[in-house]
C-alpha cells in the first residue's frame, strides 16, 4: 500500500514544487491550503516514483478520495492508487478533477470511469484588473454598491495585514462567527485563520482589514498559487454594513494587481454564494468532476 502522512509545516515547499505549471490555478492545488486544512479534511500525501499522491480520509483514516497523482510518473502512481484502493477497502474514486485531469485520466485508462460533476466544488476565477477597476457595464450594480457604502460611513479607514492589525482581523472573524451561530472557540475556520496569520512572513501570505469609526468591520487573507494566480482564502465581514464584502473585495484586489488572476474559491454548493460569486463575471469556472469505476 501507499504509505500516506499528513502534510507538516516543513513540507510545504518541497510538496509545492510538484505543482508548478501552468494549470494551476484551482485552490487545491494550494499546499498553503492543504496545510491549514490538513486536520479538518484530514488531508494527506505519499510519494510515488518522484510523484505525489494526495487523499482525504475519513476520521477512521480510510480514504475516500484520492487526487490526480502530479510528478513524474503520473501513470504508474494511477496504477498504485488502483492497487492501495483494493488494497484498504475497495474504495476507489478519484476526486476534484479538472477538465484537463479528465481527459488525462480517460487516455490513460480508456472506459474504465464514469465521471460525475461535483458543482460545489468548482472555482471561481477573475481577471485581477476586472476586481480592482470594476471597469465597464458588467459592473456598474458593484461601484454603486462601493459609492453608496463611502456616503454612509464617512470615517473608513483600509490598512493591508500587518502585525499590529492582525487581532483586529481575528476579531472580525470571530464576530463573524457569533453572527452566523458557530461558537469562535470551537471553529476549525477560526483556527486556520490564527495559523495563516502566525505564517504570514514565511508564505507570502496577504491580507486586509476594513474599518469603520475606527471599527474593524472586515477581513481578509490570501497566498499564491502560483506566480499568476492568488488565493482568497479566507473573507469575513460584518453584516450590519452594507456593501462591506464588496469594499474588502476592491480594495483587496487593488493589491494584487501584480498577478494575473485571482481565485475566489468554490461556493461550497450554497446558493447565495454562487449568486454572489457569479456577480464579480468569473472569466474562469473551474469544472470539478469525480471519477468513479464503471461496474462491470
Amino acid at each position: 500500500m501507499l504509505s500516506f502522512k499528513k502534510i507538516e509545516q516543513s513540507d510545504i515547499n518541497e510538496l509545492k514544487k510538484y505543482y508548478d505549471y501552468d494549470e494551476c490555478m484551482g485552490c487545491d492545488t494550494n499546499l498553503l491550503n492543504a496545510y491549514l486544512w490538513r486536520n479538518e479534511y484530514n488531508i494527506k500525501f505519499a510519494f510515488y516514483d518522484d510523484t505525489i499522491v494526495k487523499v482525504y480520509c475519513n476520521p477512521d483514516e480510510s480514504v475516500w478520495g484520492y487526487c490526480m497523482p502530479t510528478g513524474k510518473n503520473i501513470k504508474g502512481a494511477l496504477e498504485e492508487v488502483f492497487k492501495d484502493a483494493e488494497e484498504r477497502n475497495g474504495n476507489l474514486q478519484i476526486v476534484m478533477l479538472t477538465n484537463g485531469n479528465r481527459a488525462m485520466l480517460e487516455t490513460m485508462f480508456p472506459g474504465k470511469f464514469d465521471y460525475v460533476r461535483s458543482p460545489e466544488n468548482q472555482d471561481y476565477i477573475y481577471t485581477s484588473r476586472d476586481l480592482a477597476t470594476l471597469a465597464g457595464k458588467r459592473f456598474h450594480a458593484k461601484r454603486n454598491h462601493i459609492s453608496k457604502f463611502y456616503r454612509t460611513y464617512t470615517d473608513t479607514r483600509f490598512e493591508t495585514l500587518s502585525d499590529s492589525n492582525i487581532p483586529d482581523a481575528l476579531t472580525v472573524a470571530k464576530l463573524w462567527c457569533a453572527e452566523n451561530d458557530t461558537d469562535p472557540e470551537a471553529s476549525s475556520e477560526i483556527m486556520a485563520i490564527r495559523e495563516m496569520c502566525d505564517l504570514k512572513d514565511e508564505y507570502n501570505v496577504k491580507g486586509a482589514v476594513l474599518y469603520v469609526d475606527s471599527k474593524p468591520v472586515a477581513m481578509t487573507l490570501g497566498s499564491e498559487i502560483s506566480p499568476k494566480v492568488y488565493d482568497i482564502n479566507f473573507e469575513k465581514a460584518l453584516r450590519e454594513y452594507d456593501g462591506v464584502y464588496a469594499v474588502i473585495n476592491n480594495e483587496f484586489a487593488k493589491t494584487l494587481t501584480q498577478y494575473e488572476y485571482i481565485n475566489r474559491e468554490e461556493d461550497m454548493g450554497l446558493e447565495g454564494l454562487k449568486k454572489s460569486k457569479l456577480s464579480y463575471n468569473p472569466v474562469i469556472i473551474l469544472d470539478r468532476w469525480n471519477a468513479i469505476p464503471k461496474k462491470r
